[in-house]
């Protein structure tokens, strides 16, 4: 059997190396000799824009999004909020992370756990959307 070795570290700390394609679940793919160029992250994120803020989630009533305790979000608030959205909104000045629903009622911010009740602006004093979650960066390995 082969041992693992790491790629070697780039050239450049300011750009990361990207491999082409997608990466395999599954079993290896012989395309995966081709690399693409490198990529800034701040520019595929725009997280340098005064609008774009990065935020830490806290709890795991976002966990079924995908959403974890610890996961830093990128939040853009230049994008108008629609249903379906994952949004950082701020109930009776408390910040939370939800998805931006239409009921009947009007609109809601949903969880995605249903141990988590979905919250109604009837049932607050205020309730403002701050922006658009845009990325979810979560850490697997320390």
């Amino acid at each position: 059997m082969n041992a693992l070795t790491p790629l070697p570290l780039a050239a450049s700390d300011q750009l990361l190396q990207v491999l082409a394609g997608c990466a395999a679940g599954g079993f290896p793919s012989p395309a995966a000799d081709y690399y693409e160029p490198p990529l800034s992250l701040d520019e595929l994120m725009n997280i340098r824009a005064p609008h774009v803020w990065i935020v830490q989630v806290e709890g795991d009533s976002m966990r079924d999004a995908g959403i974890f305790d610890g996961s830093r979000l990128v939040v853009d608030r230049s994008i108008t909020p629609s249903a379906g959205h994952i949004v950082l909104a701020y109930v009776d000045n408390q910040p939370l992370v939800k998805r931006l629903a239409r009921s009947p009622a009007g609109w809601i911010l949903e969880s995605a756990n249903p141990a988590y009740k979905s919250i109604a602006p009837s049932e607050y004093g205020t309730i403002e959307v701050f922006g658009v979650v845009t990325w979810d960066l979560t850490q697997h390995a320390q």
